[in-house]
């Protein structure tokens, strides 16, 4: 059963701007939430900051987030934006960022202090957005653009932010659509609108801030602060789904590869609400003469298929194309009774497919077994990025379930993915993206291997079935999951008897399982 989705959070945060560029920042990769994406300085609302005064803003909801906002880019990049705060040197805002992080005075009493107070005028408010449902972590963070002060110059102040810097909203774009940096749909959101209104202007003024944060407030309205889908590059739209997915996924993610001539990947959400909104989007493309050239099935698992017969249908309907359901040959046959694969995806095969500007470039697929036999992951190498499938994710752990899981055959899927060329990001079916991909599988190639380690020392210790190894090697588990450890704990005994590092006759007569 699937876990309801989180609340999210109250937070706020700066988009710092200087002279034309726009101050951003890596998050540390280490963050739960949005570890290594690229993003403005900002953080979840305190009790305290609705308790700071802001001159020039009678709205006490609204002071509450620009007290917080303030607080939150002073913290993590030193930057104080506050009147009267030109009177102090580089050193005396240092003092005053210690006395704030070690927590000998709060944010308020920093500014009584020193007799510094905000001012609700230089702060332009540009609407909210909250993190969607699939999030394990959840926030409504509201967006407020600031001009930097003269002679501050941000820095890595505390270890949430890492390569801080001003760049031009055309630059950080041209980055994005390079795949060198992964951002979140806000700040891209932010970026796209800021390059429109900056690209001929030597210099931000009040006007043009003025401007640009209606437009955003605009956009943020229309859709209620509400993002349905993540475009990880030029070429990538991570579209989640609700589906009847392993907890704590609540969410299966569909992905569209390609502009002028696309495919889309596990449309397989059955919700009419999201259905709709992902046919409004592959509409959006079609009217823009866009051609869907295959709809894919990744692998047979239940919240991997289940709604690419009505995309299709809808298609045909809609539109009069004739889109063909594909995926490997392994897939379709277990899938015969209930998807129609019209074509088969082999191992290596390089789907063709266009950009925006019409450019070709190949996303290959790979056989990558183990989570299941006929498993299929894509990848961009020119960008690269990997869409993993199910076997890596960003949220929650993969089960290896025998007989369709094999153990052996997933860590040499795994081995494969982490020697792909160029490889920088990953996504997989569940979960936000991963910046470290190379690392991320190594992660998870360590702890297979250590999961192995442990399940012998518990045999040698007298473990005689499954569930008592699980008892031993899973205690980091909640136990309402240990049904599902056990068929991990089969799927390494299996690996280890063909390893011959158990012996079958042996481990049947001690060990029976």
């Amino acid at each position: 059963m699937n876990q309801k989705s989180t609340k999210p959070k109250d937070a706020a945060a700066i988009i710092l701007i200087k002279e034309n560029e726009v101050l951003w920042a890596q998050r540390n990769p280490n963050l739960k939430f949005l570890g290594g994406y690229h993003a403005f300085a900002g953080g979840k609302v305190d009790a305290e900051d609705a308790e700071i005064e802001v001159k020039n803003c009678e709205d006490k909801e609204k002071a509450k987030f620009i007290a917080c906002a303030t607080r939150e880019i002073f913290e993590e990049v030193g930057v104080l934006l506050v009147r009267n705060g030109e009177k102090l040197t580089k050193g005396q805002r240092a003092s005053l960022h210690d006395d704030l992080i070690s927590g000998r005075m709060n944010f308020g009493e920093v500014l009584s202090h020193w007799n510094l107070w905000l001012d609700g005028e230089d702060f332009t408010y540009t609407g909210f957005w909250t993190t969607p449902p699939f999030s394990p972590m959840r926030f409504k963070t509201r967006f407020f653009l600031a001009n930097c002060p003269p002679k501050q110059e941000p820095y890595a102040a505390i270890s949430e932010m890492e390569n801080i810097e001003f760049i031009r909203p055309d630059e950080a774009l041209n980055r994005w659509k390079k795949s060198e940096v992964l951002i979140s749909p806000p700040v891209l959101l932010v970026l796209k609108e800021l390059a429109a209104h900056f690209q001929n202007s030597n210099q931000i003024n009040a006007t043009t801030l003025e401007i640009s944060g209606e437009k955003l407030l605009e956009k943020s309205r229309e859709c209620g602060g509400q993002i349905d889908y993540i475009e990880l590059n030029s070429r990538l739209i991570c579209f989640p789904m609700k589906t009847k997915t392993l907890p704590p996924a609540t969410h299966t993610n569909c992905f569209i590869v390609g502009k002028r001539e696309f495919v889309v990947i596990d449309a397989a959400g059955k919700d009419e609400a999201e259905q709709r909104k992902l046919f409004e989007l592959i509409d959006s493309m079609v009217e823009k003469d866009f051609i869907c050239k295959e709809i894919i099935v990744s692998h047979l698992h239940k919240d991997h298929f289940g709604g690419e017969i009505t995309l299709q249908k809808y298609l045909q309907e809609k539109s009069g194309l004739q889109v063909p359901i594909s995926a490997h040959r392994l897939t379709a046959e277990s899938l015969r009774n209930e998807v129609k694969i019209e074509k088969f995806i082999e191992d290596n095969k390089s789907i063709n497919l266009k950009d925006e500007n019409g450019e070709a470039f190949a996303l290959k697929a790979l056989h990558a077994p183990g989570h299941a036999r006929g498993h299929l992951c894509f990848y961009d190498e020119e960008l690269g990025f990997l869409l993993s499938s199910d076997n890596v994710i960003g949220s929650g752990s993969v089960l290896i379930a025998p007989p369709e899981g094999n153990m052996k055959d997933y860590l040499n899927s795994l081995e494969r993915m982490k020697n792909l060329p160029n490889l920088r990001f990953l996504c997989g079916s569940h979960g936000a993206a991963i910046v470290d991909a190379k690392g991320k599988i190594e992660n998870y190639i360590t702890h297979r291997l250590e999961r192995e380690r442990r399940i012998l020392e518990a045999i040698e210790n007298g473990a005689n079935t499954p569930s008592e190894i699980v008892e031993k090697v899973y205690q980091d588990v909640s136990p309402e999951l240990w049904n599902l450890a056990e068929k991990s704990v089969e799927a390494h005994l299996e690996k280890l008897e063909l390893d011959q590092r158990i012996s079958t006759k042996k481990f049947t007569e001690r060990h029976s399982v």
